[in-house]
């Protein structure tokens, strides 16, 4: 989801005479920045200190991309610790002064936070409170031992006294989330100093939150009220992140007198419309393709007129071997033999014998004898004949 709105809120209480909260929201390479600072020092100027961290952390996010969120969260808060101790080391008046932190940075759709010291992130979903922070506390140190209650925790003479600060030699890097929050439509989160959450219990803020029949900007300041009313026995902050479950008005921002304001985040509200409508173009296209296909394939083609040529009908049948003879016969005349003259066979002189049939052979005017040899006892009026046979049969010709 990548619309959300905000809406702030702090009170200096009824008991402080300092406001030593400070907050900040801003838009950053690393995604959308919401931050709450709790000063601590008393006239140690724990205002300067929460001022100052909440500065150098919108410096380093704005000027810096990092890798991750979480890496983001890391590295900015330990810039501030350092610039809180170089910044003390400088001014005798400013020693011991420090401030707890809570962050959220808001990318792509997901929550990242991380925190450092007693303040308080909430997460309230599906008509229910959870606090995903866990206060770095010498009373919540009792709670983790056994030896106290959650619910008595909440009431204990020390629950101001806590262990890890910005602005101390040894701190602690801030504990992060070890996964990001995909928010539920309709839920907020709520980051807050002690001020609030030391003052009125969980279900009194699941009330107020999940009242939405009220804008984000007036629940701010119920909170506000509510914890007040409670006692303002210290400077009060809260800030709100809303994923509303509609569309909410683009470039709205909610202002009060008491300092509260409301931001509508417009970015990415334009790439989720343009991906709504491509995906329906492309649903269209593919319901319109489908419904031309399926028509196209129903559709019986009709059958081809058949175009009967006489003469390839006749050959239907015919290979193509069969075919070139049967054309090649049919081009082909066959001629007449002439009648074989059988020559008359006459008596020889000397043995009175006749020669045997087909032994001799007309070649020219040379009759060859059985043995190869032009013969000289052939009757020349058989040669005759045989010459007059010939002459009829080159006439046939």
């Amino acid at each position: 989801m990548e619309n959300y709105i905000l809406a702030n809120c702090t009170d200096t209480g009824k008991v402080r005479s300092v406001n030593e909260d400070s907050m900040t929201t801003f838009d950053s390479p690393n995604g959308r920045v919401v931050v709450v600072c709790d000063g601590m020092g008393g006239q140690n100027a724990g205002d300067v200190a929460s001022q100052l961290a909440v500065t150098v952390i919108q410096d380093i996010l704005s000027d810096n991309t990092f890798p991750s969120p979480e890496e983001a969260i890391t590295r900015s808060v330990i810039a501030a610790n350092q610039a809180i101790l170089r910044r003390a080391s400088q001014d005798e008046s400013l020693s011991g002064m420090g401030s707890t932190c809570v962050m959220v940075i808001i990318k792509e759709g997901k929550v990242y936070y991380g925190s450092v010291g007693d303040s308080r992130i909430y997460y309230i979903s599906n008509g229910m409170i959870r606090q995903i922070t866990k206060d770095q506390s010498y009373v919540q140190t009792l709670v983790d031992e056994g030896r106290i209650s959650q619910e008595a925790a909440e009431h204990h003479q020390d629950k101001n006294q806590i262990t890890n600060a910005l602005g101390i030699e040894n701190m602690t890097p801030p504990v992060v989330c070890q996964m990001p929050i995909a928010p539920e439509p309709g839920s907020v989160f709520l980051l807050c100093s002690d001020g609030l959450s030391g003052m009125i219990n969980n279900n009194a803020i699941l009330t107020t939150l999940s009242n939405s029949n009220v804008s984000l900007n007036e629940r701010a300041q119920q909170l506000v009220s509510l914890a007040n009313a409670a006692g303002g026995l210290d400077n009060i902050t809260v800030q709100l992140i809303e994923f509303p479950r509609g569309t909410a008005e683009m470039g709205v921002v909610y202002k009060s007198t008491s300092g509260a304001t409301a931001y509508v985040n417009t970015k990415g509200r334009k790439k989720r419309n343009t991906t709504l409508i491509a995906a329906i173009c492309l649903l269209m296209i593919a319901v319109i393709g489908g419904g031309v296909y399926l028509y196209f394939a129903n559709q019986k083609p009709e059958p081809k007129p058949q175009v009967v040529i006489p003469s390839q009908e006749k050959k239907k049948d015919v290979t193509p071997k069969q075919e070139n003879k049967e054309v090649k016969e049919t081009i082909i005349v066959k001629e007449e033999t002439p009648e074989k003259i059988t020559p008359k066979k006459t008596p020889n002189k000397k043995n009175n014998t006749l020669p045997l049939p087909g032994a001799n052979k007309i070649n020219g005017n040379d009759v060859v004898g059985n043995n190869g040899k032009p013969s000289t006892d052939v009757d020349p009026q058989t040669i005759i004949m045989r010459k007059a046979s010939e002459g009829t049969k080159n006439e046939k010709e």
